[in-house]
């Protein structure tokens, strides 16, 4: 389950550097969830056509990851932004304005 949420998440930063096919393919499995063989049904290709080109589609969706690592820095920041906000709320706000600089420095 966790490889599916993350291969969504890369696909919504990433989706756009694949190609037309690759972009359809992930999509249908894991926006749409049609199986593979539904997938192949739909574009008149074999179902081991389909599971090469998800399966590459995935590697590339994570060495984009490995090369621009766009979704850890999201990742950090939406972390760095909750414990801004608990230290707002709990009124300590001298450490949540150094937080806020942390972030600002990071960026």
């Amino acid at each position: 389950m966790e490889k599916i949420v993350k291969v969504a998440q890369l696909f919504d930063i990433y989706g756009a550097l694949l190609n037309e096919k690759q972009r359809d393919v992930i999509n249908c499995y894991y926006n749409e969830d049609l199986s593979l063989q539904e997938i192949a049904d739909n574009t008149a290709r074999s179902k081991q056509a389909i599971s090469d080109m998800m399966a590459r589609s995935v590697d590339k969706l994570f060495e984009f990851e490995d090369e621009l690592s766009l979704l850890k820095s999201r990742e950090e920041l939406k972390d760095s932004l909750i414990g801004i906000r608990e230290l707002m709320e709990s009124s300590n706000y001298e450490l949540a304005i150094s937080k806020i600089t942390d972030v600002i420095d990071k960026i």
